[in-house]
């Protein structure tokens, strides 16, 4: 029967809001990149953590949180917000907005500013993951910096594309130099809060110094056991034998699966939209190849006595796989090498594996278990090995 279970998806991609209280130091963020950016904006009280004491910097950030840190940076759309909470009106921008909820004020306040728009069908859309572009529009226009006539620019950390709505903001980040150069994204691409967090630093920055870009002189190379170890200078003959011409592919030999596409659902909030891209392959939730977090990769074990389509029991013999074993994904250029370290049978409900912790970076191969059940979930761990250049 075929199923990916949405209650990973609800609690991982839909937590809620950023706690009242925070602190200087968050210990998920030590040692990472974006530590130092974190640190920054938190004593500044920009950043809030979690009552747990993290900031996860590898969980992707919402439509409505992203803009909340964006204007909490900048003094004067900050007072807007507070004048507002008190005498909100009663009738929302939005149909999709609750005027009684934490993030009303900051949309009003980003309506007012020009900051917001909303999408053609009259929907804010609060929860949905900020995208690249999306996060990188909004910072530039809170600061005043967005200029749609900028000249086109793209670059090898952030893949830009021309005659888009887009072309101009991001073309004006890469000319201030916000994009971290530990980074490869590209526009359609979810944003971690690390991702954000560090991007927004980096304007605040040049934006307070009054200087043209960002300077890149901040120490860019910490590597922890939460950091996917930077590309090696191995011969690419190593493992060109994996490379795929696709922009996001697996191949796992020794179940004879080769050049698998993984998609990331465009809708990862309904079942429709997170099965949907089992058609061509496998699915992909959460982090992202050198993110340095829980990276899941799902597919079918079985389907329907029917449906004999070429990736309808494409997971069903993960079990196989022996520790030890490799994978070699594909992503943005680069050959990421993962091995086997474990195996787990676990409650459909049961999302710990997928929550951040000390060892940092893992790839998660996730299928219903045992075959033509939906009893359980089965999923195989697998630990960062190294990375190449594809070509």
């Amino acid at each position: 029967m075929r199923c990916i279970s949405l209650k990973i998806t609800a609690f991982w991609l839909l937590i809620g809001l950023f706690s009242p209280s925070w602190a200087f130091a968050f210990q998920d963020s030590q040692g990472t990149v974006y530590e130092p950016a974190i640190q920054v904006l938190a004593s500044s009280g920009i950043v809030q953590g979690y009552p747990d004491g993290s900031v996860r910097p590898f969980d992707y950030i919402s439509r409505a949180e992203a803009l909340k840190v964006i204007l909490a940076a900048e003094p004067t759309s900050s007072a807007q917000v507070s004048s507002l909470r008190s005498r909100m009106p009663v009738l929302p921008l939005f149909s999709d907005i609750d005027q009684r909820s934490w993030y009303a004020p900051y949309i009003e306040t980003g309506f007012r500013m020009g900051v917001v728009k909303g999408y053609p069908d009259g929907t804010f859309k609060p929860a949905d993951q900020v995208t690249v572009e999306e996060a990188i529009a909004l910072m530039l226009r809170v600061y005043k910096q967005d200029n749609p006539s900028a000249t086109y620019q793209t670059s090898q950390y952030i893949k830009n594309q021309p005659n888009q709505w887009y072309s101009a903001p991001v073309s004006i980040a890469i000319q201030k130099n916000i994009i971290m150069h530990d980074l490869i994204l590209q526009p359609g691409m979810p944003v971690t809060r690390g991702q954000l967090f560090d991007m927004l630093y980096r304007l605040r920055e040049a934006q307070m110094k009054n200087i043209a870009s960002f300077p890149e002189s901040r120490a860019q190379t910490v590597v922890t056991n939460q950091v996917t170890p930077r590309a090696r200078s191995l011969p690419t003959s190593a493992y060109g034998q994996y490379a795929s011409q696709k922009s996001f592919a697996i191949t796992m030999p020794s179940l004879g699966i080769m050049d698998l596409t993984i998609t990331h659902p465009s809708d990862p909030f309904t079942s429709k939209g997170i099965l949907s891209v089992l058609d061509v392959g496998v699915g992909h939730l959460f982090s992202y190849p050198g993110e340095g977090g829980k990276i899941m990769v799902y597919g079918h074990s079985s389907g329907y006595p029917w449906d004999i389509s070429e990736y309808t029991k494409i997971f069903r013999k993960i079990n196989e796989l022996q520790i030890g074993d490799r994978a070699y994904v594909t992503y943005n250029g680069k050959i990421y090498v993962y091995e086997v370290t474990q195996h787990a049978t676990v409650a459909v409900d049961d999302s710990t594996s997928f929550q951040p912790d000390k060892d940092g970076e893992e790839l998660i191969l996730y299928t219903c278990w045992p075959p033509d059940t939906v009893d359980q979930r089965y999923l195989v761990f697998l630990k960062p090995v190294e990375s190449v250049a594809a070509r």
